[in-house]
């Protein structure tokens, strides 16, 4: 009798810790269909995440960039802002309170890498013996 006990413990522990589960967002969703609850309980709007495309063009094309939703190209206009510029990692917007850098993702902070010093070959490791 008492070797079915710690398995229903073990399913009882489970069982309490699955709500919490429930809470944590699904970090696999595509960035579109991010949704958040209304306040009220009724439906869902959804969530304000930024930039969600860069297209750099060349050869006299403008770039263009999806923020929030919306597409704009450089010399466009979101909302009462003018897109000045728009890179790999930023957008530029120049409105009446002044200038706005949006990073393109502002977690991240792209250093060059190192260059190995002149003359000198990159360090090979020894395994020791």
């Amino acid at each position: 009798m008492m070797s079915g006990y710690p398995f229903f413990l073990l399913l009882a522990g489970l069982m309490g810790v699955a709500p919490a589960f429930a809470q944590v967002p699904d970090p696999t969703r595509p960035a579109g269909s991010l949704l958040a609850p209304d306040a009220g309980g009724g439906a869902a709007a959804p969530v304000e995440s930024g930039v969600q495309t860069v297209i750099l063009r060349h050869g006299g094309r403008k770039s263009a960039a999806v923020i929030n939703g919306q597409y704009v190209e450089v010399g466009g206009m979101l909302g009462d802002k003018r897109v000045l510029k728009i890179t790999e990692s930023e957008i530029v917007l120049k409105g009446e309170s002044g200038r706005e850098v949006i990073k393109v993702t502002p977690a991240i902070e792209k250093l060059p890498a190192r260059k190995a010093a002149a003359g000198r070959p990159p360090a090979k490791e020894t395994a020791q013996q």
